[in-house]
């Protein structure tokens, strides 16, 4: 019985898991999005800025680039975490499929699965008795 609880313990942690890394896969397809907006408006802002002000190239080139560095190591990090997060799902998840392999070796399920197969096997043939009398009296009224 404790043993039940602990499954079912692990199973919630587990699912709790699971659901964390998806949520945070999907607000990092967000983040990764919402960079490469910024990537695309800062250009066009710095342009119009340059434009406008008419100001020293040699500054608003430096600006540009380090903008374009900040936005760069922001979607490179939010990238190594979403892997991170991955792979460890990923290892999680082996090493559950490796825990469900070893139930089969057991003498209970063995038993279960014995008694399952038995049912239906008595099943199918009384389903094919009631088959062959249902055809039997329409064949004596053909004839």
């Amino acid at each position: 019985m404790d043993r039940n609880k602990q499954d079912i313990r692990y199973e919630e942690l587990y699912n709790r898991l699971l659901e964390r890394g998806v949520a945070l896969h999907e607000n990092n397809k967000k983040r990764i999005r919402a960079g490469l907006i910024f990537l695309a408006v800062f250009t066009v802002l710095m342009i119009l800025i340059r434009y406008i002000t008419d100001s020293d190239r040699v500054v608003f080139m430096i600006l540009w680039v380090v903008g374009m560095f900040a936005a760069s190591i922001y979607l490179i990090s939010v990238e190594y975490i979403d892997d991170s997060i991955q792979k460890t799902l990923e290892e999680v998840s082996e090493r559950e499929a490796d825990f469900g392999e070893l139930l089969p070796d057991s003498s209970q399920v063995r038993e279960r699965v014995q008694s399952r197969i038995q049912e239906k096997h008595e099943e199918i043939q009384a389903h094919y008795k009631e088959l062959r009398h249902a055809k039997t009296p329409e064949r004596e009224d053909e004839k």
